[in-house]
């Protein structure tokens, strides 16, 4: 597995209500694969009175927290807990390779965590870890036609995903969003696509899955992707599968569950995801 990098700040600024977008740059940042956006990468930040960024040596089936600065031949001691960095998921929203620059979006909260709080105090030079990116991919391409769910969570993922879909496939989205918010477009495909704004109430089998039913389209040619909350997800995934979806045309990604923090949901989401 690739060693985790460590990224610098270009610039970070607010896309709008919802969004921080943060541009990182820095050497190692050329393996991400063409048209990778979308992809999953892990972000690690330090913990607050730190220094100096530690990073993981990434092994095979597990982490090893090593100084970047330490030679491969030379591993230090294992780092107590509270030198470990926070590690927080995200999605690419696009990587530029001509210019080296990479873009994530940050969903901004009343109540920040870490990684929310990080983004918006940014500024140029300030370093962030990076890992990966993950090979899951939410859609396949050789559908004809494609349904992507999401909520703020997934909607840079999922607006990099379009921008990647063949121009002549028809495209339906459904977002969530919280209460209040108003919806946000930024990718650069225009035709053939319907998005369809919710807000979010996380009771799906009243709200989101009505609305996939009145939509009515030929499952056996289309590519569903959900990427959302884990209830939303989880009644979603029943419900495609009872309608016999073939499976390399479904794909379910929890990003989050209520009420729960990364670190509280990790092992949960994994168990949902290998189900």
């Amino acid at each position: 597995m690739a060693q985790a990098l460590i990224l610098q700040v270009v610039k970070s600024y607010k896309l709008n209500d919802l969004f921080q977008r943060v541009i990182l740059t820095g050497p190692g940042l050329e393996r991400l694969p063409e048209n990778s956006g979308g992809l999953h990468i892990k972000l690690f930040f330090k913990r607050a009175g730190q220094q100096q960024l530690l990073l993981p040596r990434l092994l095979k089936n597990r982490h090893r927290q090593v100084r970047d600065e330490q030679p491969e031949s030379n591993p230090p001691e294992q780092l107590s807990a509270e030198l470990k960095p926070i590690s927080r998921t995200y999605s690419i929203r696009h990587y530029d390779r001509d210019s080296n620059l990479l873009r994530v979006d940050f969903v901004l909260h009343a109540d920040p965590g870490v990684a929310c709080a990080w983004a918006t105090a940014a500024r140029e030079g300030d370093q962030v870890g990076l890992a990966g990116p993950g090979p899951m991919r939410l859609c396949n391409p050789a559908a004809r036609k494609f349904l992507l769910i999401g909520d703020a969570s997934s909607l840079p993922a999922i607006m990099a995903v379009i921008d990647q879909l063949p121009l002549q496939a028809e495209v339906q989205v459904i977002m969530e969003l919280p209460k209040g918010y108003q919806p946000f477009i930024d990718c650069r495909r225009q035709s053939n696509i319907s998005w369809h704004w919710l807000e979010q109430t996380f009771t799906p089998e009243t709200t989101v899955l009505p609305l996939i039913k009145s939509l009515a389209l030929p499952l056996a040619e289309t590519c569903v992707a959900i990427a959302s909350e884990h209830k939303t997800v989880l009644c979603l995934r029943q419900y495609f599968r009872c309608e016999s979806i073939a499976k390399e045309y479904l794909y379910c990604v929890p990003y989050w569950r209520h009420r729960q923090n990364e670190e509280t949901y990790h092992d949960q989401r994994h168990q949902v995801m290998d189900s």
